[in-house]
């Protein structure tokens, strides 16, 4: 799983146009540690929900294709409709099951 640095910083509450020196070693030092890193992308996940046209929909009853959606959202940003991030969120509907069974 990868983040940017600059996503990252906005989910940590910095303003990532205006990181000290200090601040960003603090983001790139969170995003390199595991269990950091996935409350941040967790965190990132949680808001894209929160902005789609299905926020009140609780997760155990989304759809796959909302989970896609914000799988290419989380890809692409304001490009999720790329060709890129759509080929992500498809990726990410082909491994779904397998994930959640691994987690079993």
């Amino acid at each position: 799983m990868a983040i940017q640095v600059r996503r990252a910083a906005e989910v940590l509450r910095y303003d990532p146009h205006n990181l000290t020196d200090l601040q960003r070693d603090q983001v790139v030092s969170a995003i390199k540690n595991p269990a950091k890193k996935i409350f941040i992308a967790s965190e990132y996940l949680a808001q894209l929900k929160a902005e789609s046209g299905f926020a009140d929909v609780p997760p155990e009853q989304m759809t796959r294709a909302q989970m896609q959606e914000i799988a290419a959202r989380y890809n692409g940003g304001p490009y999720y409709e790329s060709d890129a991030a759509q080929a992500y969120g498809r990726g990410f509907d082909r491994k779904a099951d397998q994930a959640k069974e691994a987690l079993r």
